[in-house]
């Protein structure tokens, strides 16, 4: 279905999932704003450096979800690629589970991480007990 907006044909459908994904980008801005959530968190491992594990699985998760969207709308899913899909969603989380408990790795958000370090004395961390 399409509609003219301005002289311009525009696809409804498109125009919905454009909005709503500006919806969201505004409400990531608005959280990360109010300190209660860091978004950083999602790439790093120790709330400094970047965890190339982490990135791969945000990158694997956005593409795997692109094709996805784009298969059930074009009607073309089937039920083995939507179950490969959750398999492979629910995969990531058991992994990191996995490899949490293997080598006793403890996540830190970026300000558990400088928090920590200041109070191990760190002269790098960016926080001092001031």
């Amino acid at each position: 279905m399409t509609i003219e907006v301005f002289g311009v044909q525009m696809n409804l459908m498109g125009l919905v999932i454009g909005l709503i994904f500006l919806g969201i980008l505004f409400l990531f801005y608005r959280v990360q704003k109010s300190n209660k959530l860091d978004f950083t968190d999602l790439i790093t491992k120790d709330g400094i450096s970047v965890s190339l594990t982490k990135v791969l699985q945000l990158i694997g998760g956005i593409c795997a979800t692109w094709v996805i969207i784009t298969l059930t709308l074009t009607g073309e899913i089937t039920e083995g690629i939507f179950g490969l899909y959750l398999a492979y969603v629910g995969a990531i989380e058991g992994y990191s589970k996995f490899i949490s408990a293997k080598y006793g790795y403890k996540a830190l958000s970026l300000k558990s991480a400088n928090a920590l370090a200041v109070d191990e004395g760190d002269p790098s961390s960016k926080l001092s007990k001031d």
